[in-house]
């Protein structure tokens, strides 16, 4: 493989574009405790199931974009466009069908068995201390080995200096790259866990402890063990999507009814009669539908320029929970 020093682009970058870090590896919240370790390409391909060209094509179209590839150096730029935007006009919110952002990535490419790899190596940050140049690979499987051209699945797997790690995110990505094109698309996960995520483990701890629950689209792994313990939870039984519990001689049912990745999500704890509803509705690029004065509480400007939007109940769900034990805000 062909080893291909990049900088680093340090602006951060808006939804699937977010580094190309988040696009290409879903690495949010990559941790030591979330990693499984294969031996090699091949046991990822094993732990993360090929991706199909009927897979893709139910799967959400996220962005389009190009692709440059560079045979000489086994290196391909990749490129993703985001094309009409929601920005400011003085002091409104107006929608721009001329708005256009393009954010580009450089990766040295090789095929390990039926394995594509797009490497890259990352430099520490000057003004960031205890960080160490490293290499790392994403590991894509799906396609023919030695062809671009096709649809590769993130394995959510990588090597970091030859030594593989996987996490878990909660939906599947996609890249389809024909002759200069490219297509990113995502699929949620039918199987996935959603009683073993970050909003689970900050239910459990605000229960016992207070704090707060940041309702997200809850995707990436978290064991919940810590807050169980902490918080004195007894789990009685509970499935990828329910789970009824007691907690403080109280029993609790709770779901989560709804979750797409990048989109919306809705969860039910109910308790004694009472129904407490968490919901999330987030873009990373505003609709026309929503970019106006009126969502301006729910709009935050992006890297890119334009704006996103999310709006969410997490203090009303707070409040109903504190309800439910009787407590108050500052209890």
């Amino acid at each position: 493989m062909h080893r291909m020093n990049f900088v680093q682009n340090k602006n951060a970058l808006t939804g699937a574009l977010a580094a190309l870090c988040l696009v290409l590896s879903g690495c949010v919240g990559f941790t030591e405790d979330m990693l499984k370790i294969f031996g090699d390409a091949s046991d990822a391909a094993e732990a993360v199931a090929p991706g199909s060209a009927d897979d893709f094509s139910v799967a959400r179209l996220v962005r389009l974009g190009k692709i440059d590839v560079d045979k000489k150096h086994d290196s391909v730029t990749i490129t993703l466009e985001t094309i009409g935007g929601c920005v400011k006009d003085g002091e409104s919110f107006v929608y721009d069908t001329d708005f256009y952002f393009a954010d580009s990535k450089t990766f040295a490419y090789s095929f390990r068995g039926d394995s594509l790899l797009l490497s890259r190596i990352y430099e520490p940050d000057p003004y960031e201390a205890d960080q160490t140049r490293y290499d790392e690979s994403l590991i894509f499987v799906g396609g023919k080995s030695g062809k671009l051209d096709g649809v590769w699945k993130n394995t959510q797997c990588r090597y970091r200096e030859e030594r593989m790690f996987c996490s878990n995110d909660g939906y599947n990505q996609y890249f389809k790259f024909d002759g200069d094109k490219v297509e990113y698309r995502i699929t949620d996960r039918e199987d996935y866990n959603y009683m073993r995520t970050v909003f689970v483990d900050q239910l459990f701890d605000y229960l016992g402890n207070g704090g707060s629950i940041q309702l997200e689209t809850p995707y990436y792994y978290s064991s919940t063990k810590f807050g169980q313990e902490s918080s004195g939870i007894s789990i009685l039984s509970k499935t990828g999507t329910t789970m009824k519990f007691t907690y403080a001689d109280l029993m609790f049912d709770l779901s989560v009814d709804y979750a797409r990745y990048g989109d919306s999500l809705h969860v039910m704890l109910e308790s004694g009669g009472v129904i407490c509803v968490g919901t999330v509705r987030e873009m990373d690029d505003a609709s026309p539908e929503v970019c106006s004065d009126d969502n301006a509480d729910y709009l935050y400007k992006s890297s890119s320029g334009a704006f996103s939007y999310e709006r969410k109940n997490s203090r009303e769900f707070e409040a109903c929970i504190d309800g439910i034990l009787g407590r108050g805000p500052d209890d």
